[in-house]
């Protein structure tokens, strides 16, 4: 990376690396490279395709555990009271807040990919979950069911971590990887499935009483443990470690290097070859030192704050009437409407996202899709307003929601691609997808927003409590437009990432090159005299 995965070997000095604000992109030479490098890792282009399958199904069990909410919330609520209120939208917000505020350990489970190997934390992660999801089958409170949604944050930010991270390993080309980020909205949508064969089983089961009376979480959570069961157990056989071996052939480099650029006889050539098992991944501390990635980390953070709130707030907007500055879409509805809706907002990320970018470019593609969110928090009530007496006012509303889960699906894969763009090879990338589970943090503040709307929800109308949620919203994106604008595609050498941090393969010296070309003129001037 610095898109791709790779140390890149340069001809460059290394002390005049800062005169230089790219390493050059060579497309088709990286995509040979790649290929025969992981080759070695996990076979050819059907094994390749394999491991990439696995990889969206170990996707999959996180989607489940994080859709596994609206199950418990059923049982420990009741029906009244789940669907409809403000305090209802508080409290969901809550639980969504604990599994946010888990997914911030996501951090130390990149630091630990990039040293320990994917596959090893991928299965630690799976089977955490398992544990984490059976022993929650037994909360009874809605505090208790908090604390292990903590957990379960925690442990389930180690698959996207490691699901990222893989994709960046097993991709070969940048649109291959934009196509295979691009299918994850997707997936997680198919994690919607789960939580559905959750309330079946649940309901069943309570017919029959005794246990299942006593911890109405345990039948739901059963459900969601199966599913986990089987697709950790598969991962367990079939999954390959990703990580590429770092192998350098001294001969080859050096034929290539006497053969394209140095053109002398081997006697006469200079080179200084290092060969390094393995290049140390680049810490912490220098991530937070590049000015690119530290803007890019901004701007998800604040994408993911108002998205986040957007999700936190819908039942209470969703069901409120449009003279009160809602959506008027009835809570029971609400549901269908939003599961109908990802999954269009999935297909179209899927297939549109890649050709997006392929015509317009990323960091394009990121700038206008980050201005039309302030954009959508502002027209949307207006519209609904205006609309209120006619009969087009679901069908508004369902196209306002099915805009907002379009834009967060795509501005979340082109952030995933620009954040695998950030880092120089795949030894570091794991670190760098980590750090952006920092977002998770501001969406656990999406509990602020709603909370504090909650508090004045008395002394407010609701007409005024809905048109200040919008305004938020719309502030929020609007900050998150902006720094969009700062967002670079690439980082640069010196400017954000210091020389010495990155471990080039090969270098030469450049003095003692241009030494010898003068003394080669001396001498050819000599033979002329």
């Amino acid at each position: 990376m610095l898109g791709f995965h790779r140390r890149t070997r340069s001809l460059i000095p290394v002390k005049e690396l800062g005169k230089y604000d790219k390493v050059p992109l060579q497309e088709a030479v990286y995509a040979e490279e790649e290929a025969d490098r992981y080759d070695g890792v996990v076979g050819g282009d059907k094994s390749r395709s394999r491991q990439l399958m696995l990889v969206y199904l170990v996707f999959l069990a996180e989607a489940i555990m994080a859709s596994s909410l609206q199950p418990q919330l059923q049982m420990l609520l009741s029906s009244s009271d789940y669907c409809g209120n403000l305090s209802t939208s508080y409290l969901r917000s809550i639980l969504d807040c604990a599994y946010a505020f888990g997914g911030t350990t996501g951090l130390f489970w990149g630091f630990l990919a990039d040293r320990m190997g994917r596959r090893r934390v991928t299965l630690l992660g799976l089977w955490s979950m398992l544990i984490c999801c059976l022993s929650g089958g037994f909360v009874t409170s809605l505090a208790g069911c908090a604390i292990f949604r903590f957990f379960a944050g925690m442990v389930s930010s180690t698959i996207v971590c490691t699901s990222l991270t893989m994709i960046g390993d097993l991709s070969t080309t940048a649109e291959g990887r934009a196509k295979n980020v691009a299918r994850l909205p997707l997936i997680s949508l198919c994690g919607s499935l789960g939580p559905l064969m959750q309330g079946m089983v649940s309901e069943s089961l309570q017919a029959y009483g005794m246990v299942w009376e006593k911890f109405p979480t345990l039948g739901s959570e059963l459900a969601c443990g199966s599913l986990l069961f089987g697709i950790a157990l598969t991962a367990s056989v079939f999954l390959k470690e990703t990580l590429p071996s770092h192998q350098s052939d001294r001969s080859t480099d050096i034929d290539c290097e006497k053969a394209a650029f140095l053109t002398r006889s081997s006697e006469d050539t200079n080179i200084t070859l290092v060969d390094v098992a393995r290049p140390e991944p680049i810490k912490i501390a220098h991530f937070l030192q590049a000015p690119s990635f530290v803007v890019l980390l901004s701007s998800f953070c604040l994408l993911s704050l108002h998205a986040a709130t957007f999700d936190v707030l819908l039942p209470h907007l969703g069901q409120s009437s449009t003279q009160q500055a809602g959506m008027g879409i009835a809570c029971e509805w609400l549901s269908i409407v939003v599961l109908i809706v990802r999954g269009i907002a999935g297909l179209a990320v899927s297939f549109g996202v890649p050709w997006a970018m392929q015509k317009y470019g990323l960091v394009k593609l990121y700038r206008s899709v980050s201005m039309l969110f302030p954009a959508m928090y502002i027209i949307t009530p207006l519209v609904a307003i205006l609309a209120s007496c006619s009969a087009f006012v679901p069908i508004v509303s369902v196209l306002s929601i099915l805009f907002k889960h379009t834009l967060t699906y795509g501005a979340t894969v082109l952030v995933a691609l620009l954040v695998l763009n950030t880092t120089p090879d795949a030894f570091s990338a794991g670190t760098a997808v980590g750090m952006m589970q920092v977002a998770s943090l501001f969406k656990a503040f999406a509990v602020a927003v709603s909370g504090t709307s909650y508090y004045f929800s008395d002394d407010l109308s609701v007409q005024t409590t809905n048109f200040a949620l919008w305004t938020i919203l719309a502030l929020f994106g609007a900050v998150g437009a902006g720094l969009a604008w700062f967002v670079r595609e690439r980082p640069s050498v010196e400017k954000d990432f210091p020389s010495e941090v990155l471990c080039w393969e090969m270098c030469f010296d450049a003095d003692v090159e241009k030494q010898m070309c003068e003394e080669s003129d001396l001498e050819s001037l000599l033979g002329d005299d």
